[in-house]
């Protein structure tokens, strides 16, 4: 351990002389007026390269060759410094990388750093974009366009030359039995129900239920906030359903009446019974429990 200290001391002190040895280089150049061609630097510098591992006198020899003059000379024996502290590090290193070295003491490598390239934006994305944050209403903008009163909507400012100001809004009923609503300026269909919650309650839920479970009174008392689970539960009975009542049907291979409840995406198995009467009184009782407010018996 003594000695892979020691190593890790040298190698510091190795570094520390190279960087003495390029600022000699430097200062060579500029203190005696060295002004070489970039030429003859590169070839200091192979001369230097080639030169190390020879014996002393033969590295004289090469440096005294007739077409290198004194100044070429110079700098080549600085260039041979340099190489030389430059292997004896590479060499300490080799060492040291053997033994078992602690994390804290390992030498900094430099890394280059790869950043990944953005993503090109499609033009069609960013148009997409740009629609829904025009098409966004809040609150300030329904009560700006719009009176309402007893479940309608009526017109504050001019839309065109079909509706002026104080005009009734017109409603369209689709398939599903809800009112939509065309505003020009914002080339889109909203749920009437929802405009109105808006208008009235700042902000727009998940989903809207009708307390009396009609969707086209669209009265602000008839409105209320809900979650996709409890609109569910405020479903009407499906066409499916043979038996009559809701959450009942018919176990034909027991010859008996089955009833269920459905709730968050599961299902309750609540008995089976010989008549559907009872089988319904068993969903009611369950419905009334688990659905709350929003539970709808037919």
């Amino acid at each position: 351990m003594i000695t892979f200290f020691r190593g890790i001391k040298e190698i510091k002190n190795f570094r520390k002389d190279y960087e003495d040895f390029k600022n000699k280089i430097t200062t060579a150049l500029e203190v005696h007026g060295i002004h070489l061609e970039s030429a003859e630097l590169s070839k200091a510098e192979k001369i230097a390269a080639n030169a190390f591992g020879m014996s002393y006198e033969r590295y004289q020899k090469v440096k005294q060759k007739p077409q290198i003059d004194p100044t070429l000379a110079r700098v080549i024996d600085l260039e041979f410094g340099v190489y030389e502290l430059k292997e004896t590090i590479k060499t300490l290193q080799t060492t040291l990388d053997k033994e078992q070295v602690p994390a804290h003491l390992v030498l900094p490598v430099e890394r280059t750093k790869t950043t990944k390239k953005p993503k090109p934006v499609k033009l069609q994305a960013v148009e997409e974009e740009v629609k829904k944050v025009k098409s966004t209403l809040t609150q300030s903008i329904v009560k700006r366009l719009f009176d309402y009163k007893d479940g309608e909507l009526y017109w504050k400012v001019d839309q065109g030359n079909k509706s002026k100001k104080g005009d009734k809004a017109h409603f369209y009923l689709n398939t599903a039995g809800y009112y939509y609503l065309y505003i020009p300026s914002k080339q889109k269909l909203y749920n009437v129900s929802r405009l109105i919650f808006l208008m009235f309650h700042g902000y727009l839920p998940e989903k809207i239920s009708y307390i009396d479970n009609n969707s086209q009174n669209t009265r602000i008392e008839n409105l209320r906030a809900a979650t996709i689970s409890q609109v569910k539960c405020s479903a009407k009975r499906p066409k499916s359903n043979s038996s009559g009542y809701k959450g009942v049907y018919l176990h034909k291979k027991k010859n008996k009446y089955i009833a269920q409840i459905k709730k968050n995406k599961k299902y309750y198995y609540l008995g089976s019974f010989y008549t559907s009467e009872e089988a319904y009184k068993a969903y009611c009782k369950a419905a009334r429990k688990l659905h709350g407010e929003f539970a709808r018996l037919a």
